[in-house]
């Protein structure tokens, strides 16, 4: 049974088709708010949103 890897709870197959990437997925809808799976939330290491993975490669060195 397909499950989040970070809160471990149930999660559909099409779940991870749609927001998560090589089978698996680091966040769902009871652990991340819509706003963040939209943004890329579930993909691991997701802790930020979309936009804050951008200002922070955007930083200087």
């Amino acid at each position: 049974m397909p499950h989040c890897s970070d809160c471990g709870a149930y999660v559909t197959r099409d779940f991870i088709r749609v927001f998560g990437a090589d089978g698996t997925v680091s966040g769902c809808p009871d652990c991340t708010t819509y706003r963040d799976l939209n943004n890329g939330g579930a993909v691991d290491g997701a802790g930020e949103s979309r936009g804050e993975q951008l200002r922070r490669e955007k930083r200087p060195l």
